[in-house]
């Protein structure tokens, strides 16, 4: 096996074994720190002595025997039969041993090859020593082993031979980084990903050769996902994020071995590390370690040495989580519940934080004592707000067995326990709601706590056990003026949310009526002196329904910018999604899928609850846009983090996107699939129950039952007049029950639901107004059709609604030809087939591509084409598939303003007014010929 920066090494070994060749006896000590491979040149040395015809006696020496007078006289003796060895039974005198070598270097040259002199037995050191002076003019070449003494003196083998010229000392030390870089290359054909890999390992082993290969065989067994993650494609497009696998089954398999190649007193130093953590001084280790704060230090100190030396510690510390963990781990589970019992003792009593403490009880996995249970509930508090939910739910189930003697304390632990799980998993938390009404209704459950635990109630449906939550909140806030903001604040948003329950009169007063403040003007958090998220939370519940979200959208850009990645709390959570919501009702799904983006950061599974909000949120944003690929993958995937029956009533929201996603792409099994889902009760009363209802509406008209859909249109209606939410209405109820009633034949009762839509204020909005256009148009005269869906159009491409473009087109292009205008009517079916094969709209594209062309296509103008440059052509081609002026530009690489200049050259060209009229074969050809620049529109749909 190829070794690595030991050229000057192997070359003296070469020297050495000549020199004894030629009758001149040569006496070799390897030493170094522990497993720096001196073993390794120890057995190369062995393989250029036997290639030069030597014939080679060996010895391991073991700590096990190093109290056995002549052990390793005994293994050299009896590693060759030669004539005149001593028998296996007998121990030989190192005056016999020293004669039986010398006769046979006589006879054939010898290499003695001894590994770990330090532990060989004091007498078999002064046997080699006494051969080594008397070797003269012998061929014998001994070569031994040792691990260097922690003060840099020699070894007693080399310290009696110091003055002897034929005496010859070794140091054997770790790779340097280059030595590590090329050990990499040749060992793991890492390519261009080496520098970075061995930097890593470096890191980890201090060039350990031990350690090294340990690496290396994680390295290799890393699996796909790992080498995925190295090579940049699940880290990152920078490799350099990625980290190296490191498994305990190598890595800490091979420090565990280090550890084990010292005194008993070093490992229990290094597990005293283990446990300790970063918080491990030297004199807390000593302490740890049973060996006394003052006397041990300088023991501990050593230790750590050593270990830094050996590669297995970096500046003191485990250089990897993984060996840490091994290291403790060596401790039986009775040792290392003590451990950290201890551990969490001593960092309490020096004052340490209480995350620190708690972590240590909590690996106890004991039953903790009274003492620590307002440190677990501190800990648990930090842990909450850091975003660490699964830690804090770990040290408030540990304080919450304790159970605290206090009735109010019990309840204050059981409070924050429900909450962290609450994070995790509502399925999981529900089972603590009993026990909390339990402690409120007995007045234990502080009155500041219970806007959070109405909103579990709600969230699962339990309204009669909120109005009782909510009484009390009432009772104690007419005494607290700072409890009575955060009652008005929860008041407004049971306003919007649960309006049955939200107290009507004075005391809650819209602040959006005319010269009152506005929500930018108070700010978040001088709403309330309470939590100001539920603040906000409630400022934006008002502004819904005050019908001014569209004048406030900078406010709500700031309230989610303030937002921290993983929330921040209950309330912090249903503001980000009041505020994702504002943003849809004000037609800006664009700027949703960019504040998702940034607020999803982080690991999904560390906040699931929150991750699923954003991705449910993020699905419908994208159903606004008409992306049906996307927004079905991301339903799918906000349900599979947080199953539908954690949801509560709100699983409404990812179940209604997903079931008009799968409607719309044709994946009608997927959307059966999921109405066979039994929502809670509770949800149909509530806004989320207006999407799902909604979704199986237009499932029952795309199954051909209009009457059902019809049903189901008009409980919405019916839900939004009960919530108040007629300006705020998240869903077109009216529009579609307009269109169940066309199906069923009725044009009269889809007129005048039509007509209601536009006569009211939300109707104001582009894709509001643009359906109710659109049906309209289905109303209403054959010659006034056009005009009607032309101006929905617009309104369509304002908001960037796909979908809604394609649909649209198709019935622009019917009208077309109803009329008799084939040419304009085969351009427009052409652009909306394609937008609907765009968008993922495959039963919509089916069926234009089953519409016949009004008439033959007429052969291209001869003078048309020519008349435009080529990247007029360019340019026009994709504004007849209906690209945006800004999409247009990032496909083609130019600036809008660019775009905009090409497209006005074109229509005065072309004699056109306005992109609508450009034909549709127009630069027909252009789309080959650049399709290698142009990026498919799906996958830049679905990477926003």
């Amino acid at each position: 096996m190829r070794l690595f920066e030991r050229d000057d090494h192997e070359a003296l070994i070469r020297s050495l074994a000549g020199e004894s060749l030629a009758g001149r006896g040569q006496v070799l000590l390897l030493e170094g720190v522990a497993a720096g491979g001196r073993t390794a040149l120890l057995g190369e040395a062995v393989a250029q002595a036997e290639r030069a015809g030597m014939v080679t006696l060996r010895a391991a020496c073991a700590p096990s025997e190093s109290e056995v007078p002549g052990g390793m006289l005994s293994q050299l003796a009896h590693s060759l039969p030669v004539p005149d060895a001593p028998g296996e039974d007998q121990v030989p005198d190192f005056h016999v041993f020293c004669r039986w070598i010398l006769r046979t270097a006589a006879r054939t040259p010898l290499m003695i090859a001894v590994d770990d002199l330090h532990h060989a037995d004091p007498a078999s050191v002064q046997a080699l020593s006494y051969l080594a002076r008397r070797l003269g003019a012998s061929p014998v070449l001994l070569v031994a082993t040792a691990r260097r003494d922690d003060s840099g003196s020699p070894s007693p083998f080399a310290a009696e031979l110091v003055a002897d010229p034929r005496v010859h000392r070794l140091e054997v030390g770790p790779l340097s980084a280059a030595g590590t870089l090329r050990f990499v290359e040749e060992r793991l054909a890492a390519g261009a990903r080496a520098p970075r890999i061995a930097a890593e390992f470096h890191r980890l082993s201090g060039g350990i050769p031990l350690l090294l290969e340990a690496l290396a065989e994680d390295w290799r067994r890393g699996g796909t996902a790992d080498l995925a993650a190295v090579s940049g494609t699940a880290a990152g497009p920078d490799p350099a994020s990625a980290p190296a696998p490191v498994t305990e089954q190598g890595y800490g398999t091979a420090v565990v071995d280090l550890l084990r190649r010292w005194d008993p007193e070093v490992a229990r130093i290094a597990r005293a590390l283990a446990v300790l953590g970063e918080h491990g001084s030297p004199d807390r280790v000593a302490e740890l370690a049973g060996l006394g704060r003052e006397p041990g230090t300088g023991q501990v100190e050593r230790a750590l040495a050593r270990l830094t030396a050996a590669g297995v510690l970096r500046e003191g510390r485990f250089p990897h989580p993984v060996a840490a963990a091994v290291v403790a781990g060596t401790a039986g589970g009775a040792e290392r519940a003590a451990l950290h019992l201890r551990a969490a003792g001593l960092l309490h009593a020096l004052g340490e934080p209480a995350p620190a403490v708690a972590r240590h009880l909590a690996g106890s996995r004991q039953q903790v004592a009274q003492w620590a249970v307002p440190v677990l509930a501190e800990a648990a508090e930090h842990e909450l707000l850091a975003g660490r939910y699964e830690q804090a739910a770990r040290y408030g189930e540990l304080a919450h067995e304790a159970g605290p003697a206090d009735p109010a304390d019990r309840a204050a632990v059981l409070d924050r326990l429900t909450e962290a799980e609450w994070r995790l998993n509502p399925s999981l938390a529900q089972r603590r709601l009993p026990a909390l009404l339990t402690a409120m209704r007995a007045g234990h459950l502080r009155p500041d706590r219970l806007p959070g635990l109405i909103r579990r109630l709600l969230w699962h449906g339990r309204q009669a056990d909120a109005e009782a939550a909510l009484a009390r909140l009432r009772e104690a806030a007419a005494a607290d003026p700072a409890l009575r903001a955060e009652s008005r604040d929860l008041d407004s948003w049971l306003a919007f949310t649960h309006p049955r329950l939200a107290r009507r009169g004075p005391a809650s007063a819209p602040v959006w009526a005319p010269g009152g403040p506005s929500a930018a003007e108070r700010g978040p958090v001088a709403l309330s002196g309470g939590d100001p998220w539920l603040a906000t939370a409630g400022a934006l519940a008002e502004l819904f329904l005050s019908g001014r979200v569209g004048d406030r959208t900078d406010w709500v850009e700031q309230t989610l910018r303030n937002l921290r990645p993983h929330g921040g709390g209950p309330w912090a959570e249903e503001s980000a999604g009041l505020a994702l919501l504002a943003l849809l009702d004000a037609g800006l799904p664009d700027a949703v899928l960019e504040h998702c983006a940034v607020l999803a950061e982080g690991d999904p599974a560390a906040a699931p609850v929150w991750h699923a909000l954003l991705g449910a949120l993020r699905a419908e944003a994208l159903l606004h846009r008409g992306d049906l690929t996307g927004a079905l993958r991301g339903a799918r995937e906000a349900l599979t983090l947080l199953p539908a029956h954690a949801w509560g009533v709100a699983v409404g929201l990812p179940l209604g996107t997903l079931i008009t996603a799968a409607i719309r792409s044709g994946a009608f099994e997927e959307g059966r699939r999921q109405l066979a889902f039994a929502p809670p009760e509770a949800m149909f009363a509530s806004r989320y129950g207006l999407y799902y209802l909604h979704a199986r509406g237009l499932h029952h008209l795309a199954a051909e039952r209009a009457y059902a859909g019809l049903s189901d249109f008009l409980a919405c209606g019916e839900l939004v007049q009960s919530l108040g939410l007629e300006i705020a209405a998240p869903v077109p109820w009216r529009t579609s029950a307009a269109e169940a009633w066309l199906r069923l034949g009725n044009e009269d009762r889809a007129r005048r639901l039509v007509r209601d839509q536009l006569s009211r204020s939300d109707a104001a909005d582009g894709s509001g107004r643009g359906r109710s256009l659109r049906m309209l148009a289905a109303v209403s005269a054959p010659e006034r059709r056009p005009q009607l869906l032309l101006e929905a159009l617009e309104l369509f491409e304002e908001t960037g609604d796909q979908y809604a473009q394609a649909r649209a087109l198709a019935d622009l292009g019917r009208a077309y030809s109803a009329l008799g205008d084939s040419s304009r009517a085969r351009t427009t079916l052409r652009r909306a087939r394609y937008l609907a094969v765009s968008c993922g709209a495959a039963p919509l594209g089916e069926e234009l591509l089953a519409v016949p062309d009004p008439a033959p296509p007429a052969e291209p103008r001869a003078t048309d084409e020519p008349r435009l440059t080529e990247s007029e052509r360019r340019v026009a081609h994709l504004a007849v598939l209906g690209y945006t002026n800004r999409e247009i530009a990032a496909k083609l690489y130019v600036t809008s303003s660019t775009v905009e200049q090409h497209l006005t050259r074109v229509y005065r060209k072309l004699d056109v007014k306005r992109r609508r009229d450009l034909p549709a074969d127009l630069g027909t050809m252009t789309l080959h010929r650049r399709r290698r620049r142009t990026q498919p529109s799906s996958v830049r749909r679905s990477a926003s």
